[in-house]
């Protein structure tokens, strides 16, 4: 098949919702092979590990067959409560994908109590973390066939083969304690992920290759708050790398200035004193009169109409520019434009 660039798709036309057993999971992957030895942001990664943690939101014979066909011969799948996760590899690789919340499943709800349940509690590797998502991981970690288990197999027989970490949603927070306790871990990408630990755990993989990806304005990121004076002190982890509403791949976040908007400001205010100073002039000019107080109304009330909608189109446009959106944290969107970007060459971070 040809390189091209994909359309987005909307939730009115397409059921954005993961899972997605439609969409085509690692489509010309072999034009843009996955580098596991650069730990460096890499976009060939950041896309391969997006369709991954895409991909594993599908049952897992499904997901098993797209990653065989990706060329990772090798499968694990592990399943808590309300905790999945995949361990797919080949002699070049092997990559870890946990799954996010899954709102079409009847573990829905329980994997929403874990979001929520955002205690600080103490981290064996040092400082505190999100008292769900560490209760989340413990699900699939213990025990002879658990995920601890089988990373320190995987990892003593093959020490030279890269283990990269992924996760989109509760999956790249439950993917970042994974990582912090997998020391021999090669790298880790997120997606859309929420905050996990205080700066103490931040700091432990501050040296490692962690990239946290964001996109436009999903609102996932900003949680849980970082609030001191309420105790809830949860840091970013990770580079930043943000990609806006245009697809472009960016190093920072933008953020608002109100220079930007001062000119619609006083635009705005100018033609509104223009039409109080019009209406002020009719009223001066013209004795009292029926005809006249028509006049004035109907000029006072096409004032008020115009003014409410100045404003109202104002605060949609900073909204649109500026607001939360929940649909931007959907995977699928993730995984395009991260495919858009690389195909486009935009590699910018």
């Amino acid at each position: 098949m040809s390189k091209h660039e994909k359309s987005l798709p909307g939730p009115k036309d397409y059921p954005i919702l993961p899972p997605d057993m439609d969409y085509i999971y690692f489509e010309n992957a072999e034009a843009f092979p996955f580098e596991p030895e650069k730990i460096e942001f890499s976009l060939h990664n950041a896309w391969w590990l997006s369709e991954c943690a895409f991909l594993v939101y599908n049952h897992p014979g499904f997901a098993r067959m797209a990653f065989k066909l990706a060329g990772f011969e090798g499968f694990r799948f592990f399943q808590g409560t309300g905790t999945e996760c995949m361990a797919a590899w080949n002699d070049d690789a092997a990559v870890v994908v946990f799954r996010g919340t899954e709102m079409k499943s009847l573990s829905a709800l329980h994997e929403v109590r874990t979001d929520l349940n955002t205690i600080p509690v103490p981290f064996e590797q040092g400082g505190k973390v999100h008292r769900g998502f560490l209760l989340g991981l413990g699900e699939v970690w213990d025990g002879e066939e658990g995920l601890n288990a089988f990373l320190n197999q995987m990892i003593s027989e093959s020490p030279e083969r890269p283990v990269w970490m992924t996760g989109h949603s509760l999956g790249g927070a439950l993917a970042s304690l994974c990582f912090a306790r997998t020391p021999a871990a090669a790298g880790l990408y997120l997606y859309g992920a929420p905050r996990v630990g205080d700066q103490e755990f931040v700091d432990l993989t501050a040296a490692r290759p962690v990239f946290r990806i964001e996109h436009a304005r999903d609102p996932i990121p900003m949680v849980p708050p970082d609030m001191p004076a309420l105790k809830f002190n949860f840091k970013d982890l990770g580079q930043l790398v943000f990609i806006n509403r245009e697809g472009e791949i960016l190093p920072e976040r933008p953020q608002l200035k109100l220079e930007d908007h001062r000119k619609v400001i006083e635009e705005t205010l100018k033609e509104r004193k223009q039409r109080r100073e019009q209406l002020s002039l009719t009223v001066k000019k013209n004795p009292f009169s029926m005809k006249t107080s028509r006049t004035v109304l109907v000029e006072m009330n096409d004032h008020f109409h115009k003014s409410r909608k100045e404003w109202k189109d104002y605060l949609a446009g900073l909204n649109d520019e500026i607001g939360l959106k929940l649909e931007d944290h959907m995977p699928i969107y993730y995984s395009m434009k991260l495919w858009n970007a690389l195909i486009s060459g935009n590699d910018t971070p």
